[in-house]
C-alpha cells in the first residue's frame, strides 16, 4: 500500500511509520486543519471476533483520540470502517472524544449503490466539525444520501454511474480467467455479473483466493441460465462440466477496473513491481472515493 501511495503521490510528504509512535508536537508541526482516518477493521468485522477495543489492532485508534485535544488547528474530522464499528465501544470513544474537544458530529451507513455506482461497498462514516455554534446536524445515524443531496450535486458529474460496461478495460490477459480447478470446486457460489449488469459485491482483501463473498466475477459471453440449467443434473461429469462452464469466459476484475469502481482517478495506476495479489488485497482494503468526497464537500460546507 504504501508503495503504491508513493508511485501515485511522488510528491507528497509519506511517513511510513506505526501510528502509535507519532507524537502531538510531530502532528503540530503540520498544523493540519482536517484528519481522515480509516483504522483497521477486522477488531469490528462481522467475520472476525470482534474483540473490539481489546484487540491490538484498535491501539492507533485510540492513540489518535489521545491526541486529538492537543492539536488546536484541527477543524475537520473523518473516520471511515466497516458495519459494525457504528455500535462498538471504539465508535463510542470517537464520539465522545470530538464532542468533548468542540465538535459536532453526524454519522452515516451509507452505499455507493445507493447512488448508481454499481459496486457493493456499505460502510460507516464518522464526521467531526469544530463549531461554537449549532450547525443543526441530525444526531441518529443516516442510512442514505438524503441530507448529502447539495453535495452530491455538486459532484455528480465527477463520478461514473450505471453499467459495469464503464469501467471494463479491453483486450483483458487471459490469465485473468477461472481456472478450471476454481470453476469445478466454486461454480455453484460465484457471484456472476454481466458487463450490463448495474450491481457487483464487495471486493475483499481475498479477492482471487477465495470465492465465496469475496467480489464478482464476470460472465464475458454465453448463456448463464442455460450453462447453469445444462451442468446441474451432472455429477462426476467434469470435463463436461468444464467445458459448459467455458462457455461463458468467466474472469476475475482487473486491479484497474476495481480501482475504477472505487472512484480513483484516471491517473491511478499501480507499479510495475506489484503483483496482482498485492493490487487485490490492497483493493480490498480500500474505499470508495467519490462517497468520501461527497461527506468531505459536506462537511467543509455544512
Amino acid at each position: 500500500a504504501n508503495a503504491i501511495y508513493r508511485h501515485n503521490h511522488p510528491g507528497t510528504v509519506h511517513w511510513q511509520r506505526n501510528i502509535t509512535g507519532i507524537t502531538a508536537k510531530e502532528i503540530n508541526n503540520l498544523r493540519p486543519d482536517i484528519l481522515l482516518m480509516s483504522p483497521p477493521c477486522q477488531p469490528h468485522t462481522r467475520q472476525g471476533k470482534r474483540q473490539d477495543k481489546q484487540d491490538p489492532r484498535s491501539e492507533a485508534l485510540q492513540h489518535i483520540l489521545n491526541l486529538i485535544p492537543q492539536i488546536q488547528s484541527l477543524k475537520y474530522v473523518l473516520l471511515e470502517n466497516v458495519q459494525g464499528f457504528e455500535s462498538s465501544e471504539a465508535r463510542s470513544d470517537f464520539i465522545r472524544t470530538l464532542k468533548d474537544n468542540g465538535f459536532q458530529v453526524c454519522e452515516f451507513l451509507i452505499n455507493p449503490t445507493q447512488i448508481g455506482i454499481p459496486n457493493s461497498r456499505l460502510r460507516y462514516y464518522g464526521l467531526g466539525r469544530r463549531s461554537s455554534q449549532s450547525l443543526g446536524l441530525p444526531e441518529n445515524l443516516q442510512e442514505d444520501f438524503s441530507i448529502l443531496k447539495v453535495s452530491l450535486v455538486a459532484l455528480q458529474n465527477s463520478f461514473i454511474v450505471g453499467k459495469l460496461e464503464k469501467f471494463l478495460q479491453k483486450d483483458v490477459n487471459e490469465e485473468y480467467l477461472l481456472s478450471d480447478k476454481i470453476l469445478l470446486k466454486y461454480n455453484k457460489i460465484l457471484d456472476i455479473v454481466t458487463s450490463g449488469s448495474e450491481r457487483s459485491c464487495c471486493f475483499t482483501k481475498a479477492y482471487g483466493q477465495y470465492f465465496e463473498g469475496t467480489g464478482s466475477v464476470l460472465q464475458q459471453c454465453g448463456d448463464l441460465d442455460a450453462a447453469y440449467a445444462r451442468i446441474q443434473p451432472l455429477e462426476n461429469e467434469d470435463n463436461e462440466i468444464l467445458e459448459t462452464l467455458a462457455s461463458l469466459k468467466l474472469r476475475l476484475f482487473t486491479g484497474l477496473e476495481i480501482a475504477k469502481l472505487l472512484g480513483f482517478p484516471a491517473s491511478f495506476d499501480f507499479p510495475e513491481e506489484s503483483s496482482r495479489k498485492q493490487q487485490y488485497r490492497t483493493l480490498g482494503n480500500s474505499l470508495n472515493v467519490n462517497v468520501v468526497a461527497i461527506l468531505i464537500h459536506f462537511l467543509l460546507l455544512s
